[in-house]
């Protein structure tokens, strides 16, 4: 009798802790689900305002582009006369695709002036004004910097040198001198259009990778070109999104067909650029090179202040 009695309690003792255990198991999944439900109503959209963060108006028509293919632009005799007998410079064409000009009157820009008054006066010196757009004015080398437009789109930082014009500035402000290399025409390079990843989802990225920051301002994103890589002497550009941070504080760049992030990189890239300048004056001959020598003293205080600069870091 008392072995039926123990048995009795033994059952119900694990009854009970049996439907504690699902009480437990049920509860818990319900607020896995209730997690999952609330992760997915939470879009980029509801982040992005939960921390202030402001964008333009996006466009979502954009769909798809392709790579495109182009070379540097080998300027033809009829350009290298005009080029060579430009009024109020020196000037000379390096490899027969690199513009260098020195000018015999520094032009002052104004205090206060505008990026459109600084684009203007730049463009009423230089060849092929229409093929470039004003970028930034890197003011620690006191350099401005222009990219080549290719069909409407602009051609960012290419790191092997064409589609860019820099203009130098001296300890006045004044423009003495610019170099100045273009792109050929361009073709469609691969297979075909390869499809986009929208405006929001490279903002996304950004957000997803910390790049943007709470009560940050998305001023303007638009499609560019960004050099991919060469093939035999002709480059591959990739269609690119730059995302536009603060009115112009912060810049990023997203590959717009495979996703992946960068950032601007003005002083590595203008510090290339000094350097390479400095080789193709060098390659001058000696006539020409004594002509261009303000320019490559210029040159030389512009690279020994961003040696001083690194040292003093």
């Amino acid at each position: 009798m008392q072995w039926g009695h123990i048995k009795t309690l033994f059952i119900l003792s694990f009854l009970i802790l049996n439907i504690y255990l699902v009480f437990q198991f049920v509860h818990k999944q319900q607020d896995a689900d209730l997690g999952i439900i609330f992760s997915q109503e939470t879009t980029i959209e509801d982040q992005l305002e939960a921390d202030n963060i402001s964008l333009p108006e996006l466009d979502t028509n954009v769909k798809e582009e392709t790579y495109i293919l182009t070379s540097e632009r080998v300027f033809d005799e009829k350009e290298l006369e005009k080029i060579q007998n430009k009024d109020g410079q020196q000037t000379a064409v390096i490899n027969g695709n690199s513009i260098v000009s020195q000018l015999d009157d520094p032009i002052p820009i104004p205090k206060n002036a505008t990026k459109q008054e600084i684009s203007d006066l730049v463009k009423g010196q230089i060849f092929f004004p229409d093929e470039f757009v004003y970028w930034d004015w890197y003011k620690d080398l006191n350099v401005l910097i222009f990219f080549q437009q290719i069909e409407g789109r602009t051609v960012y930082y290419n790191e092997h040198g064409p589609g860019l014009l820099l203009v130098y500035l001296n300890d006045k402000n004044e423009i003495t001198h610019y170099t100045e290399t273009l792109l050929s025409k361009t073709d469609a390079q691969g297979s075909g259009s390869k499809p986009l990843i929208q405006q929001m989802q490279a903002i996304e990225a950004l957000y997803n990778s910390n790049d943007l920051h709470p009560n940050d301002k998305v001023t303007k994103i638009e499609l560019g070109y960004y050099s991919r890589l060469i093939e035999e002497g002709e480059q591959v550009f990739a269609p690119t999104w730059n995302v536009t941070v603060n009115g112009g504080e912060r810049n990023y760049f997203i590959n717009a067909i495979e996703g992946f992030t960068f950032s601007s990189f003005d002083k590595t890239f203008l510090n290339t650029m000094i350097e390479d300048n400095i080789y193709k004056i060098h390659s001058l001959d000696d006539k020409d090179e004594k002509k261009f020598e303000p320019f490559l003293d210029l040159l030389n205080k512009k690279q020994q202040f961003k040696n001083r600069s690194e040292i003093e870091k």
